[in-house]
């Protein structure tokens, strides 16, 4: 059973309108030209987003799910018995924390670790997955929780805060990335400059 990720349809026409705009823009230069740049490569990098979700989601079988990434397209395979605890996301995705599983050959493993434990001993890995808004958010968590029998280790409030911190880092990183964009500019302005 799989519940995709809600991606709007985008056409031909929604992949070439931006593209003209960012020509306008270059072609307009100063500071309307990179208005209308911006905003043209704002509107394009929408809609490959929206194109690279089609068919991407979380899919249920009778034992595991499978979570894929919906820009990478990395996927992730999850007993349900290593499920400590999963809720929806007010914006509709899907937050699961989980232990992830040890597959790691015999012979690539050392007998003990670095802290004198042996393997045997160590602590799970808790792994959390945070996942793109879905199509159809509620009928994903009743399936979820029918297919899990055992009762969940974390409580849902947990889940809900691990979904906020990842959210919030995520929006740091991005805040920070645009706050160096003029440390880029002069950066690569000396680097041309030196090479004339």
């Amino acid at each position: 059973m799989i519940f995709a990720y809600r991606a709007e349809r985008v056409g031909l026409a929604e992949l070439l309108l931006p593209l003209s705009g960012v020509l306008l823009g270059i072609w307009l230069g100063g500071a309307l030209g990179v208005v209308v740049l911006g905003s043209g490569l704002g509107v394009w990098f929408w809609a490959v987003l929206q194109g690279l979700r089609q068919g991407r989601g979380v899919r249920l079988y009778e034992s595991y799910l499978l979570v894929q990434g919906s820009i990478t397209g990395r996927v992730r395979r999850i007993p349900y018995a290593h499920v400590l605890g999963f809720t929806i996301t007010r914006r509709g995705g899907l937050a699961l924390l989980y232990i992830e599983p040890t597959a790691v050959p015999e012979q690539a493993q050392p007998t003990e670790s670095l802290v004198n434990l042996p393997l045997a001993e160590q602590p799970p890995r808790r792994s959390f997955v945070l996942t793109a808004r879905l199509a159809q958010p509620e009928a994903l968590r009743a399936a979820l929780a029918e297919r899990l029998s055992n009762p969940l280790s974390v409580p849902e409030a947990y889940v809900v805060r691990l979904a906020r911190r990842r959210r919030l880092r995520d929006a740091l990183i991005v805040l920070l990335a645009l706050l160096a964009t003029p440390i880029y500019v002069l950066l690569f302005n000396r680097i041309l400059t030196s090479l004339t």
